[in-house]
């Protein structure tokens, strides 16, 4: 069977939102017709004390709210950091773990405890001064639980483990001995699989996509998300299938929209009066010649700096999309894709369709349509669905590209 999953996302713990309510969640996965959520933030003692609160185990290492059928897997997002022999500056990744039950995630609690890291915030720091340590640590997480999954996230936005901020050459750098046990990839808002196909570090891992989203909102839950194929639902047959890379296809941003596709600087940073941002001719000591500040190269370069186009890549399976909420909301003319004009407009296409997923993948959608959207609006959704749709200016500096027509 083929199931929709979207395993990276974060609580109101986390910072810079309010509190996420799971019900608001659901609600929102039941319209994208996402079938299973990454919690968020499980790591962190109050989180998971809520989340063994108000969820029970209705499937094998999977939760629901009660009287509710979607499922919810135990996640977190973690930043690690080591010093690297050779590297002045401390290597810092931001990483996903899964895990298969509460005892996992509080045997993980207690090495924190050992380890003595703070563990007060959603996406907690696990600090370690060599490689060695670091790959220690990670040997203890695994042991923990044999389905207990660690990934990179985005791999290489500024903050990823390839991203340019570290600027390794070989992750083996990074990971060491604990290598073989990392077997997927996320790809991040800035690129997708056809970026990061031609990187040979990459070649036989599983690439997936997630929305990394802080908000329960209809532009943010499944903005990016996977299609697994499994046996039936449970937490070890996910494992299991991105262990042995059977992804269905996985819905990707357009990577210009990604906030960190190009090399650049905001306009309202300190010093400018204008955006800048490289294409070409990017400067090799990356310094902006505005604030003379250090800039974070751009994905699209980082990733060119990583190929090899002697590969033959894999044949991976990927759509570009963006949320039918905000397509709708620029069918209309309306900025705001949360503005009660845009939700109606929404709600009445969706009466249409089983879920968002389900619309995008409608032989005869354009038909459909017709019977509950305006010309505008419709004319855009099926732009989407052909990929004829563009950013100008793409992403950069932390600000998303601007969609184009």
């Amino acid at each position: 069977m083929k199931l929709a999953i979207d395993l990276h996302s974060h609580s109101g713990y986390a910072g810079g939102v309010g509190q996420i309510e799971l019900a608001d969640v659901s609600k929102t996965m039941n319209l994208k017709g996402i079938q299973v959520f990454g919690t968020g933030d499980c790591l962190l003692p109050a989180r998971s004390n809520e989340l063994k609160n108000i969820l029970t185990e209705t499937a094998e290492g999977l939760f629901s709210l009660p009287n509710d059928e979607n499922k919810f897997l135990l996640q977190t997002e973690v930043i690690l950091s080591t010093k690297l022999n050779g590297y002045k500056n401390k290597t810092v990744a931001h990483h996903v773990i899964l895990f298969p039950d509460f005892s996992s995630i509080e045997k993980m609690q207690k090495l924190m405890q050992k380890w003595k890291m703070k563990n007060t915030i959603g996406r907690p720091f696990i600090v370690s001064n060599s490689q060695k340590e670091l790959q220690d640590q990670l040997f203890e997480i695994a042991e923990i639980d044999k389905n207990i999954e660690i990934f990179p996230a985005h791999v290489v936005t500024p903050e990823g483990i390839f991203g340019s901020k570290n600027n390794l050459s070989e992750i083996k750098e990074f990971y060491g001995d604990f290598l073989p046990n990392i077997r997927v990839i996320e790809t991040g808002l800035s690129a997708d699989p056809k970026m990061l196909e031609k990187i040979p570090e990459f070649q036989n891992l599983t690439m997936i996509s997630n929305s990394d989203c802080h908000s329960a909102a209809l532009n943010r839950i499944g903005r990016e998300f996977t299609i697994i194929d499994v046996e039936d639902v449970s937490y070890q047959n996910i494992i299991h299938a991105l262990r042995n890379n059977k992804i269905d296809f996985t819905a990707e941003f357009n990577p210009q929209e990604g906030r960190f596709f190009h090399t650049g600087h905001r306009a309202d940073r300190v010093g400018h009066e204008e955006a800048i941002i490289f294409i070409n001719d990017i400067p090799s000591d990356l310094k902006c010649p505005i604030c003379k500040k250090k800039m974070n190269l751009g994905v699209n370069e980082r990733c060119k700096q990583l190929s090899d186009e002697k590969i033959v890549p894999l044949q991976r399976n990927f759509k570009h999309l963006i949320p039918l909420i905000e397509v709708v909301a620029a069918g209309l003319n309306i900025k705001n894709p949360n503005s009660k004009t845009v939700l109606a407009a929404f709600d009445k296409i969706m009466q249409n369709f089983q879920s968002e997923i389900s619309l995008w993948q409608d032989e005869n959608l354009e038909k459909k349509l017709s019977l509950v959207a305006k010309d505008d609006v419709i004319k855009k959704i099926i732009s989407v669905q052909k990929d004829e749709f563009s950013f100008d200016p793409a992403g950069f500096d932390g600000n998303y590209g601007v969609l184009k027509f």
